[in-house]
């Protein structure tokens, strides 16, 4: 099986995407969906949660030129995963958990010692 690069995995516009979001979600999950390798799909849910302990506003202009600080950590959970996911959560503008679903692709024949017959 071919080791795929951090290049190859990520393309410059899904991380610029994934940085963006990082930095901008106060609440919600990034969700990376993989397929051979690659990220072929992310969705961003955010909540808006309204109460007096949070008295800052929402909406951020300015985000950060550098990378997020768990950027590297992000692309090290990604590195090996062929098919799966890989779930951000982030709480008060914090990742709070990484999740990792890592599927096999198993290829069974049938008929093979009698199994199927």
């Amino acid at each position: 099986m071919e080791k795929l690069t951090p290049k190859k995995l990520l393309l410059p516009q899904v991380m610029e995407l994934i940085r963006h979001s990082l930095h901008t979600v106060q609440y919600g999950h990034l969700i990376l969906t993989i397929q051979d390798g690659c990220v072929i799909k992310m969705e961003r849910t955010e909540r808006f949660i309204f109460s007096s302990k949070n008295r800052k506003g929402y909406v951020i202009r300015d985000v950060p030129e550098g990378q997020h600080s768990l950027q590297s950590k992000i692309i090290a959970q990604l590195q090996g995963l062929m098919y799966g996911q890989l779930i951000i959560r982030i709480e008060d503008g914090r990742v709070d958990q990484i999740e990792k679903t890592e599927k096999r692709r198993i290829n069974e024949y049938e008929g093979i010692h009698g199994d199927g017959i």
